[in-house]
């Protein structure tokens, strides 16, 4: 489906207040040292982050996976973004399906702190 500018714009900017959110819930959770939450918001505020982007450049994705892939093609490959940021993406994606679905991870704090 074909989006009009507006309808882009207005897109870009929920998934940017959506992200401002996200990271706001992260820094609560981290100060919590609820570590799992805190690695799951983190994450899902640089996904909708970089979902904006990506809508904003008229690209978009169905999976986590295709996310990440789609990101460093059109951004970290052209030197646009800074290829730093393209292994962080993909790392705190591991970090959060560690803290989603591993019952015993609780090593989070120190990798989420050297970020």
């Amino acid at each position: 489906m074909k989006l009009t500018d507006e309808e882009r714009n207005s897109l870009v900017i929920l998934q940017l207040e959506k992200a401002k959110v996200f990271l706001k819930q992260a820094d609560e959770m981290f100060d919590l040292k609820y570590w799992d939450i805190a690695s799951n918001r983190y994450y899902y505020a640089c996904f909708h982050a970089v979902q904006a982007l990506l809508i904003q450049n008229g690209l978009s994705c169905k999976t986590h996976d295709g996310l990440i892939a789609c990101f460093g093609l059109n951004f970290i490959k052209t030197g646009k973004i800074s290829a730093r940021l393209g292994s962080f993406l993909a790392r705190m994606e591991q970090l959060r399906q560690k803290g989603d679905y591993n019952c015993i991870y609780s090593g989070i704090f120190s990798k989420c702190s050297s970020f």
